[in-house]
């Protein structure tokens, strides 16, 4: 008998100890989209990693992902909550070989990790920079964009990376699309420009395309006149600012940081529990607050052990 629950013991620390590899396997990236901005707003080369995790991961997710070891610590490590904003969240980082492994868990699909790498040699007007990256998860779609410093010229790749283009902010993009690529692939990029200033890119306005210019002249034969419609003018106005006094209530409290470079990272953290570990609703993936008994997003029941 002792021999036997002996061997249920043995078989249940087996099955617990497996569980965490088996539910890193089944990891896959739907999407991910990889921005190089060489001197951006940082004298180096501003690396954005914009991921989009599969339907098929159970979250709350155990995410792995490396960053090369010269960078140090990443920028940032967020998630895009159900409010459209980016939260920082808690990593652990290990190093082996060439690259830094950051640990982290995710509530939701979309994660965002930046690090600046300073490798890019300042006094060469001739500057030249390789983006490395290997991932231990198989990735659907991989993309690549690289932008130009906007006092740069002659920019050139070893890779193939498609036709320039100018981007609403006035800046010129280039970009690859690499399509799958497999578990623990290697992925390089090589890139050179001329640049003999230090200027950054975010330094300097990008001026605004203007629109078509509106005729002053409309008076058309049958054309309703300008009185007849001022009333439904000052009523859409009077909607229109009713709208907007509602929305500033219900965000008066909420930090919005400035949109620089579309990252739209908040400083808030995500809520963690006082007491025991996190609870995330099984229904929607949601994190709980301390002493919640509802979901807050969708308003399931929580499963909260006793």
């Amino acid at each position: 008998m002792r021999r036997f629950l002996f061997g249920i013991i043995i078989f249940g620390l087996l099955i617990s100890f497996s569980l965490p590899v088996q539910a890193q396997s089944e990891i896959t990236i739907e999407e991910m989209q990889v921005k190089i901005w060489p001197e951006y707003d940082q004298p180096s080369v501003l690396v954005i990693n914009n991921i989009f995790l599969s339907g098929n991961v159970k979250f709350p997710a155990r995410v792995n992902f490396n960053i090369p070891v010269a960078v140090g610590a990443p920028h940032s490590v967020a998630v895009r909550e159900l409010d459209g904003q980016l939260y920082l969240l808690d990593y652990d980082m290990t190093t082996s070989g060439e690259w830094n492994q950051l640990t982290f868990t995710s509530p939701y699909a979309e994660i965002w990790i930046e690090y600046y790498d300073s490798s890019l040699d300042l006094e060469n007007p001739l500057r030249n920079y390789e983006f490395k990256w290997v991932g231990e998860y198989a990735v659907n779609n991989l993309s690549l964009e690289v932008q130009q410093p906007i006092t740069a010229t002659d920019m050139t790749f070893k890779e193939s990376m498609g036709q320039p283009r100018v981007g609403t902010d006035g800046l010129t993009y280039f970009t690859n699309q690499v399509g799958e690529i497999k578990a623990n692939k290697k992925i390089t990029l090589n890139l050179e420009y001329t640049k003999t200033d230090n200027t950054l890119s975010s330094s300097m306005t990008v001026p605004v395309q203007p629109v078509t210019p509106l005729t002053e002249d409309i008076t058309i034969q049958g054309k309703t006149s300008f009185t007849q419609i001022l009333p439904f003018i000052i009523a859409g106005a009077g909607l229109v600012m009713l709208v907007i006094g509602v929305l500033w209530y219900m965000n008066r409290q909420k930090e919005i940081l400035p949109k620089s470079r579309q990252r739209h990272i908040s400083n808030k953290r995500m809520p963690s529990h006082q007491e025991g570990e996190a609870i995330f609703c099984h229904r929607c993936g949601r994190r709980a607050d301390s002493g919640d008994v509802f979901c807050r997003s969708c308003g399931t029941k929580l499963k909260i052990e006793e």
